[in-house]
C-alpha cells in the first residue's frame, strides 16, 4: 500500500467505511495480540487490492498500530 495517496472516497461506499472505522477501533482496543492480528487481516481484506498493505511476514503491535492510523487517515473520517 503507497500510504502517501489517498484511497478516493468513491471506492469505497460509506457502510463499507464505517464497518472499517468500527474495526479499527476494536481492534485498538483488543490487548490481545493474536486478537488483535486476526482483526487487523479482517480490515485488510475489506479494503479493495491495490490498497491493502503488504503484511510482513513478522508482525508486531507497533506495525499493526501504525497501519491502523495510516488506513484511518486513508478512509476519512470515523463514523460512529
Amino acid at each position: 500500500m503507497n500510504v502517501g495517496i489517498l484511497l478516493p472516497q468513491e471506492i469505497l461506499t460509506v457502510s463499507t467505511r464505517i464497518a472499517i472505522s468500527k474495526l479499527i477501533e476494536e481492534c485498538n482496543n483488543e490487548p490481545d495480540i493474536d486478537k488483535k492480528i486476526q482483526l487487523f487481516y479482517k480490515i485488510n481484506s475489506i479494503l479493495p487490492g491495490k490498497y491493502q498493505p503488504n503484511v510482513p511476514s513478522l508482525i508486531t503491535d507497533d506495525y499493526i498500530d501504525t497501519m491502523l492510523y495510516r488506513i484511518h487517515q486513508t478512509i476519512g473520517k470515523t463514523y460512529r
